[in-house]
């Protein structure tokens, strides 16, 4: 892409080669912010349905906690990655109504739940 002019706040960080420093491709993902007082949601291991359909995500390569707005049976639920460990401990949370899921989900991009 000649003539693109990128620049270091555009671009997660670059690759150098020999010759030339060449800039990665932008985060698509969401960096959720980190707020003082944040609510608690409550994680739990269970794994209640058998079939789960990820419709929302939060950036996975950049952060060591990543999280994945799931569908599953007409309800919803936030799944937690904790990536600190060798092996991600995957948790879930309380399974809500698809509006009321969808309010947490931005409760937690916002910053006002974690």
């Amino acid at each position: 892409m000649s003539g693109t002019t990128t620049t270091a706040a555009q671009t997660t960080g670059t690759t150098k080669s020999s010759k030339s420093a060449v800039p990665r491709v932008p985060c698509p993902a969401v960096h959720l912010p980190w707020r003082e007082g944040a609510e608690e949601l409550a994680w739990h291991e269970s794994r209640r349905f058998a079939r789960v359909r990820v419709v929302a995500w939060t950036c996975h390569e950049h952060r060591t906690t990543w999280y994945e707005l799931c569908e599953a049976g007409g309800l919803a639920f936030i799944r937690r990655h904790d990536g600190r460990q060798a092996k991600p401990r995957v948790r879930e949370s309380h399974a809500w109504p698809l509006a009321e899921a969808r309010t947490m989900w931005v409760a937690l991009l916002s910053g006002q739940v974690r």
